[in-house]
């Protein structure tokens, strides 16, 4: 649990990349301080494994963060912050959600009203701020308005080979070898750059190669993926992700390892190379035939992608299988 002790702050969120906003500015600083280098863990409470994340942060993180009101009323996360008076939450609710989560819910509400009273409170606004004030009897109060991200624009060094990545970092994507890949190209082809676009998803220690721009997350990583020459897909195991379908959509050449579901659909195509054993050597390997071949035919990718994967195809796929 050491690694829990070491974070800068562990960020409790619910309701991850749904409809509602109230998660985004709270995950837009959790990705800035990731791409600084800080340590810091973001944590969806539901599930087991989240579940253990969980305790695990509110037991050794000296700095805890819970988002929203969806978060807090979660029994899990509910009584750990009644343990634990200096647990801070980042509150966006208005009168009118928390008239209905009282109405609902008034045991539970009588809890949130005195974790509110007690814990810091991160308010959206001095509006937001005097409401908590007269309404919990909250005292220790922060205005910390709401974000929407800093823009994403990349502008890529043209005179360079760019490789890139579209994924979360863990060992099942392959960030690892992703790694190890850029540490050997650094020595062979020092005008190579790496580029992974995605957040970290686990807290089990994984090595992340200097060689290698660490993006973050992106709403529209194709923008980073559009200026690279390569797509590779450093997964050992992926059925068949939806980053590898858009950049053959957009006519990049993709490099794969033979396990994953991508496989199929680059192979044979002229420009895409599929790798039989999975290390940093012949991934390396592949990526030299794929560049070695010359600039790839665009149109003959994206062509392989529409024939499989377009919408009209999947839905005479899925039309076929209701038959």
């Amino acid at each position: 649990m050491q690694r829990y002790r070491q974070l800068k702050v562990a960020i409790v969120a619910s309701g991850l990349f749904t409809e509602g906003g109230d998660w985004r500015s709270i995950y837009f600083y959790a990705r800035s301080q990731e791409t600084q280098g800080a340590k810091v863990a973001l944590i969806n409470p539901s599930g087991k494994r989240g579940l253990r994340q969980w305790l695990a942060a509110a037991w050794f993180s000296p700095r805890v963060i819970v988002n929203g009101l969806g978060t807090l009323a979660s029994w899990r996360v509910l009584i750990a912050c009644w343990l634990r008076k200096d647990i801070r939450v980042y509150l966006h609710e208005t009168s009118f959600i928390l008239d209905g989560f009282q109405a609902a819910s008034p045991f539970r509400y009588g809890i949130v009203r005195s974790i509110l009273r007690r814990n810091p409170v991160l308010c959206v606004s001095r509006k937001a701020e005097a409401h908590y004030r007269e309404r919990f009897g909250s005292v220790h109060t922060h205005v910390v308005h709401e974000c929407p991200g800093a823009g994403e624009s990349v502008g890529l060094d043209p005179s360079k080979t760019h490789i890139a990545m579209v994924g979360s970092i863990n060992k099942r994507k392959g960030a690892e070898l992703f790694s190890a890949v850029a540490d050997l190209a650094g020595v062979r082809h020092p005008g190579w750059q790496f580029h992974w676009i995605g957040g970290l998803a686990t807290m089990d220690p994984i090595y992340r190669s200097e060689r290698v721009t660490w993006h973050g997350w992106h709403w529209t990583p194709m923008d980073v993926v559009d200026q690279c020459r390569i797509f590779f897909l450093s997964s050992i195991d992926d059925p068949c992700p939806l980053s590898a379908i858009e950049a053959m959509q957009a006519g990049k050449q993709c490099v794969a390892y033979k396990d994953t579901g991508i496989a199929e659909l680059i192979e044979g195509v002229p420009g895409c190379v599929v790798f039989d054993e999975y290390s940093p050597e012949a991934a390396l390997a592949a990526i030299e035939r794929a560049l070695a071949a010359g600039p790839a035919d665009a149109k003959a990718i994206a062509t392989r992608a529409q024939e499989r994967t377009s919408l009209q195809a999947f839905t005479r796929s899925i039309d076929d299988a209701l038959q």
